[in-house]
């Protein structure tokens, strides 16, 4: 029995971290980076969503063997395995000569690294944690995306234009190395009963021991249902909203006539109310009725698209920031929360990570639409409309599914 204080919300700080460091070095400052790297490797716009298309093939292949590690209490291990491989990645990255270097750098070695240590291992090991409270525990986890969202496009357009794509690229990965590892080693703890504790802090039980407790729903049987699918297809949709608005925003705003680092402030505009959209939704997702909040987000985030369609001042366009990270704050938590209720603690990184399978055609065809809809018309107008399609076939189909009130152990 343990006399340690509660570790969870250590844990937490933990998967915060790999959030920041996972989105950080990937999608958040992905936009940034294509108008230099289009130059320099004298490639479309358009083809460079391809990269982002094929690193979320990579990440949606590996998930469902990411998420049973993490279910059996094995964070630790994955999660500095993959920071040093999405560290010296980016070190790669900088260094590519060719594009094929640049390709394999970023989808095969940085693409497995997040896989590792990213959305599916954080989500997992926070899950593993809480119960009651996993809606604050995953809304404080997926606050560390909305961080990077936040700093690192600006950061990234600074040192672009102050040092180059390069050296940027080097900073990027010697940051994710000197961060993640110090802080994975020592706050990363896979399952509160190896430490002899108890989800959400309740008094540990006599017989609590270190291995994880036995899968209480089969693999196959997971498989069989249908909430697995609604829930991951429906998602995915929704989820394909930030992924393209993250390559098209400040390419869209240099087409406005903002500067690179003006546009990549639509982020910073975004980011604050996005914490706020995730910690105060996450106390409150355990508590009001999922639909309504699956409805906020996929509405809202419709309404933003259908914004940017009508080509905004500047003003504006920092306004539709804000309005955005609001709408789409709660969909990190709230994706936890319902896995959550429908599937319970033990089975919760699996099903997190079919899901990432499962969506994968749809996350990795996203981008690469949004690319071809772009050189082919000249303009991105076309892409806010599919977007807004795609939002709202998202809501119907998590509309369908019967969600429990409670959530499961």
């Amino acid at each position: 029995m343990s006399t340690r204080p509660f570790l969870g919300w250590r844990v937490v700080a933990a998967a915060f971290t790999a959030q920041l460091l996972s989105n950080g070095c990937t999608f958040a400052v992905f936009g940034v980076f294509v108008v230099p790297l289009s130059q320099a490797f004298d490639v479309s716009e358009g083809r460079f969503g391809l990269g982002l298309s094929f690193t979320f093939l990579v990440m949606g292949a590996m998930g469902p063997l990411v998420g049973r590690w993490i279910d059996r209490g094995l964070a630790r291990p994955l999660m500095l395995a993959g920071v040093v491989a999405t560290g010296c990645g980016m070190l790669a990255l900088s260094r590519a000569a060719e594009l094929w270097q640049l390709a394999f750098a970023f989808c095969g070695i940085v693409g497995v690294g997040t896989a590792c240590f990213g959305p599916t291992p954080s989500m997992g090991l926070v899950a593993n944690w809480f119960v009651r409270r996993r809606g604050l525990a995953l809304g404080l986890t997926v606050a560390g995306a909305t961080v990077a969202t936040w700093i690192a496009p600006p950061v990234a357009a600074y040192l672009i234009d102050s040092v180059g794509w390069r050296a940027a690229l080097a900073w990027f990965g010697a940051g994710a190395l000197t961060i993640g590892i110090p802080v994975f080693w020592f706050c990363v703890v896979g399952r509160p009963e190896s430490v002899g504790q108890r989800p959400d802090g309740d008094a540990p039980l006599a017989e609590a021991v270190a291995s994880p407790p036995a899968e209480e729903v089969a693999t196959g049987s997971l498989l069989r249902d249908a909430r697995l699918w609604l829930l991951s297809v429906g998602f995915g949709l929704v989820f394909t909203s930030p992924i393209v608005i993250v390559l098209v925003l400040v390419p869209f705003g240099e087409q406005l006539g903002f500067s690179r680092q003006n546009a990549a402030f639509f982020f910073s505009a975004m980011a604050p109310f996005s914490l706020l959209g995730k910690v105060v939704f996450g106390a409150l997702a355990d508590r009001v009725p999922a639909h309504l909040g699956i409805w906020i987000v996929v509405l809202g985030s419709a309404l933003v698209w259908g914004l940017l369609y009508a080509n905004p001042s500047y003003g504006l366009f920092l306004g539709i920031g804000a309005l955005y990270g609001v709408a789409i704050g709660a969909a990190g938590p709230l994706q936890g929360v319902i896995i959550g209720r429908c599937f319970g603690r033990a089975a919760f990184g699996r099903v997190y990570g079919i899901g990432g399978l499962a969506t994968v055609p749809i996350i990795a065809a996203a981008p690469a639409i949004a690319g071809v809809l772009r050189d082919a018309t000249g303009s991105y107008n076309a892409v806010f409309l599919f977007q807004i399609v795609v939002l709202l076939l998202g809501g119907a189909l998590l509309a369908m599914v019967r969600i429990p009130k409670h959530a499961e152990s």
